[in-house]
Formats: structure tokens, C-alpha cells, sequence
């Protein structure tokens, strides 16, 4: 059908001379025609099998053509109808704004003007169709794109940018409020060798199923994300420092008796253990900019693994004095 190129077209008119005279224009242009005699019919025809072009009759009993090209529009605004009419007709240019409709054939009509204007109709619904298609597909590019600047690829955690703009915003707010603020770092113990053993696949499969022990462990208002290779990462808002220990110490344990799974490994089963490094904001004087509290968090996790590893350390400046 290189015409019609299967379009279905909905004819709604009441005389039939008229119904019959555009389906065999139509028809003989391989378009698929169907009739209705009568506004109620024409939109339950078009309820049931959504039409690509619809030709009413403004003049018909009961639902009379407006009304339908109406309701046609609220189920569908892109779906064309052309409203046919007479030419004495003096409310023509109210009909547009009145009922949605797209084009007006003026009555006695010629097969030249109905198949011009049926063909631009629809050649105007396929832009517009691309149109809608390339913005659904710009929407989801730019989802994607979004999640690649927020997230890690291997973690679906929050990466290294995306963790570093939340800790300035939590930084800030702190600062403002007075509230304490934790960081705690993580970094998986011996990782290298994980990945020398098992391969890089199976290290990748630890880094993730490491990262879902931090999401099970931490409250929904905590931040984590993975830091950079096998350093992870959990700011804790309004949290203090021995809070945020407990939390990095509960991570360890859970950890160290877990039973990371890699199925593809020449061996399925692999353990490994965690060091941690906490400090918090305010108390630590020397914490004064973002970049401090994760110095501060740093030189802790560094303590943990020169004590011997599969411990976490709280920076003890972050604690408050004694007394």
C-alpha cells in the first residue's frame, strides 16, 4: 500500500452520499476506511481502534461533529481531525479554537482538496510523532547521562563527584545549624590481591556486594558512595562521632563474617575484611573546610591499617574534651 500506507481514517457522517463518496476516494488512496453514521458511534469506533486521521460531519443528530472532534481531542490532541462544513458556515474560524480541530473542508468538497488535505494531515501527525520520539529518547539520553555523573558503574552508588557535591552542601549546612557531621571511610583490605586470586570480574562483584552491606547497614539519610577503587565512603548528617564509629564498626563486622559470592571465580566463595577511618565536624578544630573532614577521616583510616587492618579508628580530636 504505498499510498495509504495503512493509515486508518474514520469517516462520522449522517448522509450516506457522503459517507460513500469518501470511502471510495479514500479507499482507492489504500487507505483503511471505516464509517460511522452518527457522533456517538464514530467515538465509540474510535474508543475501541484509535483512527490516525478523522473526517466529521459538523451536522449530525444527537452528538453532532464538534462534540466529537472534542472528545477526540481530550483522548488524543494528536490525533488530526478535519471538520467538514458548509460554506455559509459563519462560525469557521471559532471552530478552531472551540473544539481543537486541525483543518475545515467547506462543503460541496472536490477529491483533489480532501485527498491534499488528509495527506498533509497526516504527513503533519508523523512529524510530529518523530518529534515526540526523538524528546522521549533526549529525555532518557539525558536520564542516562545524569546517572552517569551521579552514579558509579560498577556500584550504582554515588561516585566520587556526585559525594564530594553533597559533602559541601552537608558541610554548609552543618556549619550553619551548629549540627555534627561524620565522615567515615572504608577501604577494602588487600583488594589487589581479590583481584590477582579471582580475577577482575570476581573484585568487581565484591566491590558491589560490599557496596549493598553500606546501603543495608546506613539509614536513608546517610550519603554513600564509592570514593575511588576500593575506598567507599558514608557521610553521616547529624551524627556524632562515636554514632558514626559504631556505624563504620557494625559495617566491619558484617563484613568480615560475610560470604561474598562470585560465581565465575576459580573459587566461589570469597572473604575479605575492611579498614575505616571516622571524623566528625565541628569538634575537631582543625576541620575547618570540607577537604579537612576528609584529610581528618583519611589520616584515621590510615591509623586503622597501620594497627593491622579489619579495624576502624576514630580521629581522636573529633571527640569532645574531657572532662
Amino acid at each position: 500500500m504505498p499510498d495509504g500506507n495503512h493509515y486508518k481514517i474514520l469517516i462520522a457522517d449522517d448522509r450516506e452520499d457522503n459517507l460513500g463518496l469518501l470511502r471510495e476516494w479514500l479507499s482507492a488512496q489504500d487507505y483503511y476506511v471505516r464509517c460511522a453514521r452518527d457522533g456517538r458511534e464514530a467515538l465509540d469506533m474510535a474508543r475501541k481502534d484509535p483512527p490516525d486521521l478523522v473526517l466529521v460531519d459538523k451536522v449530525m443528530p444527537e452528538v453532532d461533529g464538534l462534540s466529537v472532534a472534542r472528545e477526540l481531542k481530550k483522548g488524543d490532541p494528536t490525533v488530526p481531525v478535519i471538520v467538514l462544513t458548509g460554506r455559509e458556515d459563519s462560525r469557521r474560524a471559532a471552530i478552531f479554537d472551540d473544539t481543537g480541530a486541525d483543518d475545515l473542508i467547506m462543503k460541496p468538497f472536490q477529491y483533489e482538496e480532501v485527498e491534499t488535505r488528509v495527506r498533509t494531515m497526516l504527513k503533519k501527525r508523523e512529524v510530529f510523532r518523530a518529534l515526540e520520539q526523538a524528546n522521549v529518547e533526549l529525555r532518557h539520553a539525558n536520564e542516562r547521562m545524569a546517572r552517569l555523573i551521579q552514579y558509579d558503574e560498577k556500584t550504582g552508588l554515588y561516585n566520587y563527584r556526585h559525594f564530594m557535591e553533597r559533602l559541601a552542601e552537608e558541610f554548609k549546612r552543618a556549619r550553619r545549624y551548629g549540627n555534627r557531621l561524620t565522615l567515615a571511610i572504608f577501604d577494602i583490605d588487600h583488594f589487589k590481591g581479590v583481584n590477582d586470586r579471582y580475577g577482575h570480574p570476581a573484585g568487581d562483584h565484591v566491590l558491589k556486594e560490599f557496596g549493598e552491606i553500606m546501603v543495608r547497614s546506613s539509614r536513608e539519610t546517610d550519603i554513600i558512595a564509592r570514593y575511588g577503587g576500593e575506598e567507599f565512603v558514608a557521610l553521616l548528617p547529624q551524627t556524632t562521632a562515636v554514632h558514626g564509629q559504631r556505624l563504620a564498626e557494625r559495617i566491619r563486622r558484617v563484613t568480615e563474617t560475610h560470604r561474598f559470592h562470585a560465581a565465575d571465580a576459580p573459587e566461589p566463595i570469597i572473604r575479605i575484611t575492611v579498614s575505616a577511618g571516622v571524623a566528625t565536624f565541628p569538634l575537631n578544630d582543625r576541620i575547618q573546610r570540607p577537604e579537612d573532614l576528609v584529610k581528618a577521616a583519611d589520616d584515621a583510616l590510615y591509623r586503622a591499617k597501620d594497627a593491622g587492618r579489619n579495624r576502624t579508628h576514630l580521629d581522636q580530636r573529633s571527640l569532645p574534651a574531657a572532662g
